[in-house]
């Protein structure tokens, strides 16, 4: 069983940048970088809706993602 890193939990900032695996989000106290693997995330867009996105679902180049949608 995967056992969560609190580090992780609550963290919130905007996301700046990703790779094929992880998600690099800044933060108030300077960028984080977080596993997209067996990881949940929440999303507040712009219009204010949210969105909750498996991390397992993200994994990929964002690039090849767009080409399997």
């Amino acid at each position: 069983m995967l056992t969560p890193n609190l580090r992780e939990i609550n963290t919130g900032g905007r996301v700046i940048y990703e790779t094929k695996n992880t998600l690099i989000i800044r933060t108030g106290k300077g960028d984080s970088v977080i596993p997209k693997e067996k990881r949940v995330f929440l999303f507040r867009l712009s219009n204010g809706k949210q969105v909750i996105v498996s991390g397992d679902r993200l994994i990929g180049r964002p690039e090849e993602r767009v080409k399997k949608a």
